[in-house]
């Protein structure tokens, strides 16, 4: 096979040099993958993450009745396995890739998938449900990075961005769509069959995968000087890279907290899921707006815009005493969401050049946050709640900034 679309700085077997003015360009043979495929695939697949990440929360709350400290350890768990996994599985792919590849590992991920799912269905213990969403959340860890290097890899920087941006578009979409369905199973009293419901879909992930995605990625190294990232681009890379676990982390603390923050301003049940996703909505305008509009390329006003955003929008959430405010806050926070996590993903898919190894290192921080996150709540619901969360949990923007900011100083004295 080869290997997994890792840069080289020669031109590949099939490569034909042209002349292009004071530049050379090398036009390869391979082409990037199809991006229809990849979205259906995309869009279907965040059904789990809705369902395991978003809507876990409520589904653990109405089935097993549990309470946010629960909520908080069930989040906690399900974010360290997938840390884990989606740090290791990069170099896991480059060890198996004179054997297996990397279309076959997601192959595998999805057909046992289908095979998990139903399992929390034998009975109502709390040890099947832990084992059975880690599982997932460990699957899913070999999913994301192979799509998104699908997604990226293969094309020229104005081609990566609209891709990122459509793909992004499609599954956050998704993701709100997917959480807006719970509801049902919520209000009927059979909540639980959220998780069992994901056998079907995964298994139509693996029909998808088969036929429409080819076996890897394809090759990113084409060489051509106007597609080199600019210097400056490995500053503000480093600087994302501390603010994506920092926006994880705040969904992180989040998510498992918004039954009990909706419930406390008497929202119906019915409603609660809907009203949740209203974020996630609120981040696909962003991305859509970020997509069209290239004006934030190499920006730092843009990662502080982001900044402000997600820990306004985020204590705004935690104190607002209505439905129609803790909408709006939402709303604030989504558009945060949608500047870091775009603007991460593309100086990530610019500066590492659009590898498996680069994903796996993206989706390991969005792992990070979604454990650190909780773990922060926690410490807040442990010592009292109200308050007290929302002082815990604003550690975590403090961790971020000297991180976030060492990059900016850098660049600065340049």
């Amino acid at each position: 096979m080869g290997r997994l679309s890792f840069p080289s700085p020669l031109p590949g077997r099939g490569s034909t040099p042209v002349g292009s003015g004071c530049h050379h360009v090398v036009v390869k043979s391979s082409r990037a993958a199809p991006l229809m495929p990849i979205l259906a695939l995309s869009f279907l697949a965040t059904f789990g993450t809705a369902v395991l990440w978003n809507g876990l929360a409520f589904i653990a709350k109405e089935a097993y009745g549990f309470d946010e400290a629960w909520n908080l350890g069930l989040a906690i768990w399900n974010g360290t396995v997938y840390a884990v996994a989606a740090f290791g599985s990069g170099r896991m792919l480059r060890a198996m890739s004179g054997r297996i590849r990397p279309r076959t590992v997601v192959a595998l991920a999805f057909l046992l998938q289908v095979l998990i799912c139903p399992l929390v269905l034998l009975g109502d213990s709390t040890i099947l449900l832990f084992m059975v969403a880690g599982s997932m959340s460990g699957l899913a860890a070999f999913f994301w990075p192979v799509i998104e290097a699908y997604v990226a890899a293969g094309r020229d920087p104005h081609r990566m961005r609209s891709a990122i941006g459509v793909w992004n578009a499609t599954w956050m979409t998704a993701l709100g769509l997917a959480l807006v369905a719970i509801a049902p199973f919520l209000a009927a009293g059979h909540a639980i069959w959220a998780i069992g419901a994901l056998g079907p879909i995964n298994l139509a992930c693996l029909a998808i995968l088969l036929i429409g995605v080819p076996p890897e990625p394809a090759p990113h190294d084409d060489v051509h000087a106007d597609h080199q990232a600019p210097s400056h681009y490995r500053e503000l890379l480093a600087s994302h890279r501390a603010m994506l676990p920092l926006a994880y982390a705040l969904i992180g603390a989040l998510s498992p907290l918004m039954p009990y923050l909706l419930s406390d301003l008497e929202a119906p049940l019915a409603w609660q899921t809907p009203l949740t996703a209203t974020w996630m909505f609120a981040r696909v305008a962003g991305i859509t707006l970020l997509r069209f509009i290239p004006w934030w390329h190499g920006r730092w006003s843009t990662a502080l815009l982001g900044a402000v955003l997600l820990a306004g929008g985020f204590c705004a959430v935690l104190i607002a005493p209505s439905v129609p405010l803790i909408v709006a806050a939402l709303v604030v926070f989504g558009l945060g969401q949608a500047v870091v996590y775009y603007t991460a993903l593309y100086y990530v898919m610019r500066v590492d050049r659009a590898d498996v190894d680069a994903a796996s290192t993206h989706e390991g921080l969005i792992g990070v946050g979604y454990a650190a996150g909780p773990a922060a709540a926690a410490a807040g619901v442990m010592l009292g709640g109200g308050g007290l969360v929302v002082a815990s949990s604003l550690a975590l923007p403090a961790i971020a900034t000297l991180p976030a900011l060492r990059p900016w100083l850098r660049s600065r004295r340049r």
